[in-house]
């Protein structure tokens, strides 16, 4: 696998990692100990050396997975971002995101991974208040000055918090970023290419459509977030978006999975991206989706536009 640098942190990854909110059982359903365990296993063992996850996930229990995984394989094997700010201990899941919950928060992260560091501690969506208040970013930067992180960054959803995170001093954006989703990333990546902010491209596949596994038919279960993340008609849309794609898969993009993973490689500003994966095949095929170059050949590159406009995605 080709390995891109984190930004300006001197940190080279491999340019596919492995997202694990598939591996919680809190976003699309249950995933059995073992399957969860093999998955980190191949993703590994195909150059996917870019782990990110965050401390909610099934109450700690992936991290917990992930320092199982390299206390047997040695902790320099992975380069792990965690996200904290999330707190589940009560009914309703609620943000925190002061100073102390966040020092506890991670130092909890550490145990669980058994490790003195993280590579990358990540607040967990934040608002535009949180990063602007200071304290918050003071407190992260007093934890990467004790070494109990590498890097520190944000996971944002809007262009005033990518913004406010940049200008903060973030090391590490994560961001989604896909073929039907892509105007966040590009609306920063002045503020991003200027501050030279590692890019993290989380959802890919735009939760699975991309994936290209189901139709507009498609009705998730209860325990899947999609089934109140979207209507039927938000699926439809989807649905017809990917398929005003599917001219773009020729050649050697064989799938509209390669394609997907191929669209985001092909922006120069991301770091790595973070599909996630339910089982082992699917981290293997994840790995490979981009195995040769260009990532996209100069015709698609040229229409890609179009057909995006064709299909109703604003870039």
């Amino acid at each position: 696998m080709r390995t891109r640098n984190l930004g300006r942190s001197g940190i080279t990854v491999g340019e596919i990692g492995l997202g694990t909110w598939s591996l919680s059982g809190d976003g699309y359903g249950p995933v059995t100990p073992e399957e969860a365990r093999n998955t980190v296993e191949a993703a590994l063992d195909e150059g996917c050396t870019f782990i990110e996850t965050a401390d909610c996930y099934a109450e700690g229990g992936v991290e917990r997975l992930i320092g199982e995984v390299l206390q047997a394989r040695g902790r320099d094997k992975a380069v792990v971002s965690t996200r904290v700010g999330v707190d589940r201990s009560g009914e309703v899941a609620r943000k925190r995101f002061e100073p102390a919950y966040i020092t506890r928060a991670c130092e909890a992260s550490l145990k669980r991974l058994q490790t003195d560091h993280v590579d990358a501690l990540v607040l967990h969506n934040p608002g535009v208040s949180t990063l602007l208040r200071g304290e918050t970013w003071q407190c992260l930067g007093a934890l990467k000055k004790a070494g109990k992180a590498r890097l520190i960054g944000a996971s944002v959803g809007s262009v005033e918090c990518g913004e406010a995170a940049v200008a903060s001093g973030a090391d590490l954006l994560v961001v989604p970023y896909n073929l039907l989703y892509a105007k966040l990333l590009h609306r920063l990546s002045a503020a991003v290419s200027g501050a030279r902010v590692a890019l993290v491209a989380r959802s890919p596949y735009g939760y699975g459509v991309l994936a290209d596994t189901w139709g507009a038919s498609r009705r998730f279960r209860d325990e899947d977030h999609r089934m109140y993340r979207w209507s039927a008609a938000d699926v439809a849309r989807r649905v017809r978006q990917r398929e005003g794609l599917r001219p773009l898969v020729k050649g050697d993009i064989a799938t509209m999975r390669d394609l997907a993973l191929r669209y985001v490689l092909a922006n120069g500003l991301v770091s790595v991206t973070v599909p996630g994966a339910r089982n082992a095949e699917h981290a293997r095929q994840n790995a490979f989706c981009a195995s040769s170059t260009p990532y996209l050949p100069e015709e698609t590159l040229a229409s890609i536009g179009q057909h995006l406009a064709a299909a109703g995605i604003e870039a």
